[in-house]
């Protein structure tokens, strides 16, 4: 997105401008083209490239000329940013998504593809990125020794919309474009969402809890990128780290693994922790885990020992889905483990079923290759 610098020069003379200012505008200009970022001076210059009115971005962020405040305008024109739902985790407990209203997920994929998506990550980073998936993940901790696996307590919680302001300020955006950002890619959480937190996430988390502020989202497309870029310093940090010990690492979201083979050496606990803390984040103690050979060794989800692989127990839960439906039925089979998949019908089960044959292929196209083949014998209609 190139920006028309001698038109920019010539306007800017027509309206007597200082040679002052125009030479302040340009250095911006300059710094935000060697980016190959967007130059934007204003939240109406904002609108203008994204195509949409300047008084909805205000609005947005809590500046409304005509008075609003985002309730107010919630209330007014019955217009919901975010829709709030909750999604079951494999540990029984729920995670509050937060999906974005249409037009503002427009305004948020906007900065995402323009912005956001244009800053170099680290090599070690390895979610949310495309053409990279969870088996590139696991591909750097194949055949370990021993594998440590680090979690981050409350990832996207911590990640405050004063700290994403600070990110596009870093990027190169004026301060008050910097605010608006933050404002448009954060949001405010229901006072239920902080009582849901368990005792040891309240006393570590206790001023974020306390405060309740803007955090990133789970549901908007933006927040991905923005954790990532905020934790590439940590990302670097851990890098270097692993270079200096001779052992490997990689992060995938909030999940940090270490690893060695033969030669090398993992680094502390304590030391982790420390630079964890000083990049803004928070360990989960809870979840830290050392897996060593011979026992169950996991990354993201796939096994690690001999070669990546998916879990034998998987496997053997989707073969038993397609062998049932072939025996019973779908129908029966969906009335036989009714409290696993309440409300599903054939046709929800169906694209259940073949999402999870996908994702066998993904990781392991000969062990897929008969579950496919029994799959398509599926009569969907009983």
């Amino acid at each position: 997105m190139s920006f028309p610098i001698e038109q920019f020069i010539k306007k800017a003379q027509e309206q007597n401008k200082s040679e002052k200012f125009i030479q302040t505008c340009l250095s911006y200009i300059k710094k935000l083209s060697e980016k190959e970022l967007p130059v934007i001076f204003s939240l109406e210059h904002l609108a203008i490239l994204i195509g949409v009115q300047s008084d909805f971005l205000r609005v947005l962020i809590g500046d409304s000329k005509n008075g609003f405040t985002v309730d107010e305008y919630e209330n007014e024109y019955k217009y919901k940013r975010y829709n709030y739902f909750k999604l079951k985790k494999r540990d029984g407990k729920f995670r509050e998504i937060m999906s974005p209203a249409k037009d503002l997920k427009y305004i948020q994929k906007w900065i995402l593809v323009n912005i956001l998506s244009k800053y170099l990550l680290a090599d070690s980073c390895k979610g949310f990125r495309k053409d990279i998936s969870i088996y590139d993940n696991a591909k750097v901790h194949e055949h370990s020794t021993i594998i440590l696996k680090v979690d981050l307590l409350k990832f996207y919680d911590t990640i405050t919309e004063k700290r994403v302001y600070g990110l596009f300020r870093s990027l190169g955006y004026v301060n008050n474009l910097a605010y608006s950002f933050a404002k448009i890619t954060t949001a405010r959480h229901r006072e239920s969402y902080w009582d849901d937190f368990d005792q040891n996430s309240k006393s570590i988390l206790g001023q974020l809890v306390e405060n309740k502020p803007a955090i990133l989202p789970q549901g908007a497309p933006t927040s991905p990128m923005i954790s990532n870029i905020l934790a590439t310093k940590m990302d670097y940090r851990f890098e270097a780290l692993a270079r200096k010990l001779n052992c490997n690492y990689s992060r995938y979201a909030d999940d940090l693994t270490f690893s060695i083979s033969i030669h090398g050496k993992l680094p502390s606990l304590k030391l982790i922790n420390k630079i964890i803390s000083e990049e803004g984040f928070f360990i989960n103690n809870r979840k830290t885990r050392y897996m060593k050979r011979g026992c169950k060794q996991y990354v993201t989800g796939l096994t690690t020992t001999n070669g990546i692989n998916i879990s034998k127990e998987y496997r053997k839960g989707i073969a038993e889905h397609i062998y049932y439906c072939r025996k019973f039925g779908v129908a029966e089979h969906l009335e036989r483990r009714k409290a696993e998949f309440p409300k599903y019908n054939n046709i929800r089960f169906h694209d259940w079923l073949y999402g999870h044959m996908c994702f066998i292929k993904s990781i392991n196209e000969k062990a897929s290759k008969k579950m496919l083949e029994d799959f398509n014998k599926i009569n969907w209609y009983v």
